[in-house]
C-alpha cells in the first residue's frame, strides 16, 4: 500500500473514532466520568486535526482543488469549535454550535466520497456507518423526549396513613422530616456551603439569591433561630429536624441536627442557609405533599467543579465551557421548569403529628393547596374570577428580570431574589435594595380594600345556623382551606337580625354624624394571590385593616387600627383583615 493509502487509511480509521465520540456526545448529555472523558478526547483530537488541516492548508495553498474541499470544510469545522470554546456553548450561540454540527458532518461525507483506492472497497462499509453515527443521536433524544422518564412530579397511589411512613421512615436519619438523599444517608455539609463557587459564572442570579429569604432561612435568621432554640428546650432534637428538612440543609443532612443547635449555632453550617444546591441538587419529589418529600443527590462531578486545585479547575471551566449540558441536566430537572407549584409545594406546605408535637395531626401551613384552589391555578372550579392565562409560583415569587447571566434566554433570567411579604429580614439587614423589591412587590395591587356598606352599629343577635347535618354549634374563622381540610364543606352560615344597611358607599351620599355608631363592611380581596392572603405561616403574620374617617375640614372623626391612637387618645379596635 503506499504512503498515501496509508495516509487515507489512518484518516479513514480516525474518522470512524471520531464520527463515533461525536455520534456519543450528541446522544448523551451525562454528567458522568465516562462522558466528560469523551467529551476532552473530543477537544483533544478535534484541536489535532485542527493543526493539521492548518498544516496543510499553509502547505498547499497554492495547489487546492475540489478533492480538498472535505479538509476545508473540516478546518472551518475546527474554526467554529474554538470559536465555541472561547465564548462558551451557551443558549444564546447556538447557532455556532449547529454551524460546527453541520460543517463537520459536510467535511465527512466528502472525505467518504473522495476516490481512495483503500476507499473504493470499503466504501460499503463507511457511507453505512456515518448514516448510523448521524441517526443515532437524533434517534435517542427523540427516544428520551417521548419515551423516558419524564422527570416530573407525580403523585402515587398509595400515600401514608402516618408521618411514621412518610420519607424515609422513624429508621431514616432525617425523621420525622420527609426530606432524604438519594442513598438514604448523610452527605457532607460543604456541599451545600458552595454557592460562591456558582457565583464564578452565574453572579447576578448569586447577588440575587444573598439577599433573599431562603439565604437567610436558618439560624442567620435571629426569628427561626429562638423558635428553634425553644422548641429543642421544650420538646427536644429530634422533633425540630421537622423544621430543619427545609430550613437547615448544611447542617442538617450531614446529621449535626442530633446534638442541640446552641451548640453550634456560631458555626459557618448553621449559619448558611440554603444555598444554591438545596434546591438545584434536589433530583426527586416524590408527591404534592409537602413536608420536605424530596430526595437530594450528590453529583458525582461536585468535587471536580469545587475544586481549587487549578489544573482541575482549568479541565472543569474547559468542560463547562465546551459542554454545559451535563451541568444543566444535574441542577435543572424538568420539574424545575415545568411543576414549578408542586416542587415549591415539597417545602411550601407542611403538616405536623405525634412525631413533632406529641398530641395529634395539624395543618402547618398550605400555600400549594390554596393555589390549586384557586382561579389563579386554571384548576380551582370554586373560583369567581380566573386570569386570561394560568400562573403559577414562579410566575410572582421569580419575575423574569434583566441579566447577562450565562443563564439568561432573551436577556433575562427569573429573579432568585423571591419577593414576597417578609420586609422584616431586609430591613434588619439593612438590605435597602431588597427591602424596596420586597415593599414594590406588596404595593403592586395584590389586594384590593373596598371600603363597602355602612349600618347601624347597635349589638344585634347572632344565631350560628346549622348546615350539613353538624350540629348547631359556634364556629371560628379559620385562615385554614374550609371544605378542603375540614369536615365542614363550607364556611359557617350564621342569620342575624334584619337591618338597613347603606351600600354601595361610592355610589350613595352617606353621612354620619358625631357620636353615631356604625358598622363598615370592607372587602378584602387578592387580586394577584394565588393562595390565601395573608400565606405562610399563619401563627407568624398579623394583618390587620386600618380605616380613618375625616369631616369636611380633615379632622379625624374616628379611626379604626392596632397600634395608634385615634382622636381621643384611646387605642383603636384592631380589625383583623
Amino acid at each position: 500500500m503506499s504512503s498515501k493509502n496509508r495516509r487515507a487509511l489512518l484518516l479513514t480509521v480516525v474518522a470512524f473514532f471520531f464520527t463515533a465520540n461525536s455520534s456519543y456526545i450528541g446522544a448523551f448529555a451525562d454528567p458522568t466520568i465516562f462522558y466528560m472523558t469523551n467529551v476532552l478526547i473530543h477537544l483533544g483530537l478535534g484541536f489535532a486535526l485542527f493543526l493539521a488541516f492548518l498544516y496543510t492548508l499553509v502547505k498547499r495553498a497554492s495547489k487546492l482543488s475540489f478533492g480538498d474541499a472535505w479538509w476545508i470544510v473540516g478546518f472551518l469545522a475546527g474554526i467554529a469549535g474554538i470559536a465555541l470554546i472561547t465564548i462558551g456553548n451557551l443558549t444564546r450561540y447556538r447557532w455556532l454550535l449547529y454551524t460546527h454540527i453541520a460543517l463537520s458532518v459536510i467535511s465527512l461525507i466528502l472525505f467518504a466520497l473522495k476516490e481512495h483506492e483503500w476507499l473504493r472497497v470499503s466504501r460499503r462499509v463507511v457511507i453505512p456507518f456515518l448514516l448510523l453515527s448521524l441517526l443515532f443521536p437524533v434517534s435517542a433524544r427523540l427516544y428520551a423526549k417521548y419515551y423516558g422518564p419524564s422527570g416530573l412530579i407525580k403523585n402515587p397511589t398509595e400515600i401514608p396513613l402516618t408521618m411514621e411512613e412518610e420519607g424515609g421512615g422513624v429508621n431514616s436519619p432525617f425523621f420525622p422530616s420527609s426530606a432524604t438523599t438519594n442513598t438514604g444517608t448523610t452527605i457532607p455539609a460543604n456541599f451545600f456551603m458552595t454557592s460562591h463557587k456558582c457565583a464564578e459564572c452565574h453572579k447576578d442570579i448569586y447577588d440575587q439569591w444573598n439577599s433573599s429569604a431562603h439565604h437567610i432561612s436558618s439560624f442567620n435568621n435571629q426569628w427561626y433561630r429562638k423558635s428553634i432554640e425553644y422548641m429543642q428546650d421544650v420538646v427536644g432534637v429530634q422533633p425540630s429536624k421537622w423544621c430543619a428538612g427545609c430550613h437547615d440543609h448544611a447542617v442538617f443532612f450531614n446529621g449535626r441536627f442530633d446534638k442541640p443547635i446552641k451548640d453550634q449555632i456560631n458555626t459557618p453550617e448553621a449559619q448558611n442557609g440554603l444555598g444554591c444546591t438545596s434546591c438545584h441538587s434536589i433530583v426527586h419529589v416524590r408527591s404534592s405533599m409537602g413536608q420536605a418529600d424530596f430526595e437530594i443527590e450528590y453529583p458525582p462531578l461536585h468535587d471536580l467543579a469545587v475544586s481549587d486545585n487549578p489544573v482541575l479547575k482549568f479541565v472543569h471551566d474547559l468542560l463547562l465551557r465546551a459542554d454545559p449540558e451535563p451541568h444543566k441536566k444535574a441542577f435543572m430537572k424538568p420539574f424545575h421548569r415545568q411543576n414549578t407549584a408542586e416542587f415549591c409545594s415539597s417545602c411550601h406546605k407542611v403538616h405536623l403529628d405525634n412525631p413533632v408535637n406529641d398530641y395529634r395531626w395539624f395543618r402547618g401551613f398550605n400555600d400549594y393547596d390554596n393555589w390549586q384552589a384557586s382561579g389563579i391555578s386554571h384548576q380551582g372550579g370554586r373560583s369567581f374570577y380566573s386570569p386570561p392565562k394560568p400562573m403559577k409560583c414562579a410566575d410572582c415569587h421569580m419575575p423574569l428580570v434583566a441579566s447577562n447571566d450565562p443563564a439568561a434566554v432573551d436577556g433575562k433570567v427569573h429573579s432568585h431574589r423571591f419577593p414576597g411579604a417578609n420586609t422584616a429580614l431586609p430591613y434588619v439587614n439593612d438590605d435597602k435594595e431588597q427591602l424596596k423589591i420586597v415593599t414594590d412587590f406588596l404595593q403592586d395591587k395584590q389586594i384590593s380594600v373596598d371600603i363597602f356598606a355602612m349600618s347601624s352599629g347597635e349589638p344585634t343577635e347572632a344565631k350560628p345556623l346549622a348546615s350539613n347535618g353538624q350540629k348547631d354549634e359556634p364556629k371560628l374563622s379559620s385562615t385554614f382551606a374550609i371544605g378542603e381540610e375540614s369536615m365542614q364543606s363550607s364556611a359557617p352560615v350564621v342569620l342575624t337580625q334584619p337591618q338597613e344597611i347603606t351600600a354601595p358607599l361610592n355610589k350613595v351620599n352617606a353621612s354620619v354624624r358625631r357620636g353615631d355608631s356604625v358598622r363598615v363592611d370592607v372587602v378584602v380581596r387578592t387580586r394577584k394571590v394565588g393562595h390565601f392572603f395573608p400565606g405562610g405561616t399563619v401563627d407568624g403574620f398579623d394583618v390587620w385593616v386600618e380605616l380613618q374617617a375625616t369631616d369636611n375640614n380633615g379632622k379625624t372623626i374616628f379611626w379604626s387600627g392596632k397600634t395608634e391612637d385615634d382622636a381621643s387618645g384611646r387605642k383603636g379596635p384592631v380589625e383583623r383583615g
